[in-house]
């Protein structure tokens, strides 16, 4: 055994198995992450990684809905998924003591799932409610609204949820489909922290992923990105104030500039004393809260400015952020700007790495765009 708490193992198939043992802690966070997001759909596809998420929780070949969802209680740590435009995983947190039983049901998400036709059409039906949650949230709307006047006619620019129209005729072969070409080894990455053999995990992910049905000719890139050309988009609806989002394609994850994104995103939008929430909020009242978004992909990014105030006050709430993000450009930032923004950085990065998940999920994706830890 090797004295380092990080270890890894590239199982045959081309499936890597990452752990990171910390004494002391009696639970795990085990994560089965799989590119095989959003990316990967075609246009008919839009919301088909999104609801293969929520069908492999519906029924294994093995287990029933009930059984599972017993299963998921008995564990009692929280099992969930999520999708993003590149990956999807499937994660829970458990008693280490739990973590044979945990880690095989994620397997068999993975591998052996139902996809039943009838709870298929019933959980269309969940996805629908929720994607109409999302048109009757205008924070959330507007975010999808924004990806898609960038990236137009782009898949990147789809919402991961999918249209309606898409979503209602997906059947369950396209999801077995999906699963044939992209759940295959060399796309997946299992991850366990906390009070874990990285032997014993890697012996369990040998007998239980040994099965992935995926293509292992299928290449894990993410596709390209489109150019970004500047867009002024519109909506107008009936709720009470307007919402706001403003910004650019900006640098990918392997990219080191993202770092000095983060770094302005922290000195525009970070905190009481950023520079966007003293000119806009505390100085003119037009806003209850302003903040940032600063997102990296395999291939590209994106960086924004998002707020909510009185549709009388849009125009003028645009203008002041324009107007700072124009001051950078020509002047630069503050030595003291630039210090705080590191500090807040030092500060939330040590902090994130008191949560086993946080910790999953930064092992999980240096290994997926990076190769390394």
């Amino acid at each position: 055994m090797t004295d380092s708490p990080f270890q890894k193992t590239t199982l045959p198939g081309g499936l890597r198995v990452l752990t990171e043992h910390h004494d002391g802690v009696s639970s795990a966070t085990l994560g089965l992450w799989i590119q095989a997001g959003s990316l990967f759909e075609t246009a008919r596809e839009t919301g088909l990684a999104h609801l293969l998420e929520h069908m492999v929780f519906k029924g294994t070949k093995r287990r029933s809905m009930t059984q599972i969802a017993a299963q998921m209680d008995v564990l009692g740590g929280g099992m969930n998924a999520f999708t993003e435009r590149e990956f999807v995983c499937y994660y829970v947190k458990v008693l280490s003591d739990d973590i044979a039983p945990a880690l095989e049901l994620l397997c068999e998400f993975a591998t052996q799932p139902a996809l039943d036709p009838d709870l298929l059409e019933i959980e269309k039906g969940v996805i629908l409610e929720e994607i109409r949650a999302v048109e009757d949230t205008p924070e959330e709307r507007v975010e999808d609204l924004f990806l898609s006047a960038m990236w137009e006619k782009s898949r990147w620019g789809r919402p991961i949820l999918g249209a309606p129209k898409s979503v209602e005729k997906l059947e369950a072969a396209d999801l077995r489909r999906f699963m044939g070409k992209f759940y295959a080894p060399q796309r997946t990455v299992l991850v366990a922290v906390g009070n874990v053999r990285h032997e014993k995990i890697v012996q369990m992910a040998q007998k239980w992923l040994g099965d992935l049905p995926g293509d292992q000719r299928s290449n894990a890139a993410s596709p390209a990105t489109p150019k970004v050309a500047a867009h002024h988009t519109v909506l107008r609806d009936e709720t009470e104030g307007a919402h706001l989002v403003i910004g650019t394609r900006a640098y990918a994850y392997d990219d080191p500039r993202r770092f000095a994104a983060w770094a302005l995103d922290s000195i525009l939008t970070g905190g009481y004393s950023s520079r966007l929430f003293q000119e806009v909020r505390e100085k003119r009242g037009l806003c209850y809260s302003i903040g940032g978004m600063s997102q990296s992909y395999r291939a590209t990014g994106y960086w924004a400015v998002e707020t909510s105030v009185a549709p009388q006050n849009a125009a003028k709430t645009a203008q002041l952020i324009g107007k700072e993000l124009r001051k950078v450009k020509s002047e630069g930032v503050r030595a003291g700007e630039l210090k705080r923004a590191k500090q807040m950085a030092r500060v939330n990065l040590l902090l994130g790495e008191e949560s086993s998940s946080a910790q999953m999920g930064r092992i999980a994706r240096n290994e997926l765009y990076f190769g390394r830890q």
